[in-house]
């Protein structure tokens, strides 16, 4: 199938093409582009320093818990979630969750995104989206990948991508309705997500989005949070952080780096911002979920 370039002008309007077309060819061009990214795969012991103290706190990056031992929680709402040994979670990006831990437990876990068109992550905003036991796996499902000198970890990761848009299909609602809100969004700010993903960093102005938009600032904003549900501003933090985050647990980057790299003005400024998203900083976001 030939695929759509959605940095061209004219992508944004082929995409939309798509929905006008007969059920098959639409199912299979809306799976065609769905993209799932996998940031890792970790192996970790945990212990009640895996809680969050009582606080609400939420991650950019979709995980998947699969627990080997021990039990923990999630609460979400008014739920509360056990995460226990024998069964697979899914513990999706941009959603507030506490957690609970007492006693000591081994786990290994998957972080990844998602994408469609360039750049946002359309289960970000999946509105019914909450942490949801996914189906049984087993730490023997699992063992070739952790006793292996990782010889075959290429094929390895094919196939965990292959389970997670099993367990992915398993829980979302047809997949159409998720791109097709997406893409409306998409398709009426284009110019502004494209120089978001051209030029991330904190030095990027809300003024400069409204800019590429074509309207004053205050009109970008009501427009953009309205269509959108989340403030320019709120946008651009999301972005920059998912990016943080990528770089922080993905790279051997030092914090001091990363800022400059995302131009923060100073380490200082890059920490405090990524400790305000992430209820954590930079250095034990990535002991956290790199068991270092």
């Amino acid at each position: 199938m030939k695929m759509v370039d959605t940095t061209d002008p004219q992508a944004h309007q082929d995409a939309r093409s798509l929905f006008e077309d007969d059920a098959p060819r639409r199912s299979l061009a809306v799976v065609d582009r769905f993209r799932i990214h996998l940031g890792g795969m970790y192996h970790a012991q945990v212990g009640p320093e895996w809680g969050s103290d009582g606080r609400r706190q939420c991650d950019f990056l979709h995980h998947i818990e699969i627990p080997f031992a021990g039990s923990r929680w999630v609460d979400h709402g008014d739920r509360a979630l056990e995460l226990a040994p024998g069964h697979a979670y899914f513990l999706p990006g941009n959603t507030p969750v506490g957690r609970r831990c007492e006693e000591p437990g081994e786990v290994l876990y998957l972080t990844f995104r998602c994408e469609w068109l360039p750049g946002v992550d359309p289960l970000l905003d999946w509105v019914e989206r909450a942490p949801v036991c996914i189906g049984p796996s087993d730490k023997s499902d699992w063992l070739a990948w952790l006793q292996s000198e990782r010889d075959a970890e290429d094929n390895h990761m094919l196939l965990v991508h292959g389970q997670i848009q099993t367990w992915l299909a398993t829980i979302l609602p047809p997949l159409f309705t998720i791109i097709e809100q997406h893409l409306r969004t998409h398709a009426q700010f284009e110019p502004v997500f494209k120089l978001v993903e051209e030029s991330l960093g904190a030095d990027l102005r809300i003024t400069d989005m409204a800019r590429a938009y074509g309207t004053a600032a205050h009109a970008f904003s009501m427009a953009f949070s309205a269509s959108t549900g989340f403030t320019p501003k709120a946008y651009l933090n999301r972005r920059l952080n998912q990016a943080a985050a990528e770089l922080v647990i993905g790279t051997e980057l030092t914090v001091k780096e990363i800022a400059h790299q995302l131009r923060f003005s100073d380490a200082f400024y890059f920490s405090r911002f990524f400790k305000k998203q992430n209820g954590i900083a930079p250095s034990g976001y990535r002991r956290r979920f790199r068991g270092r």
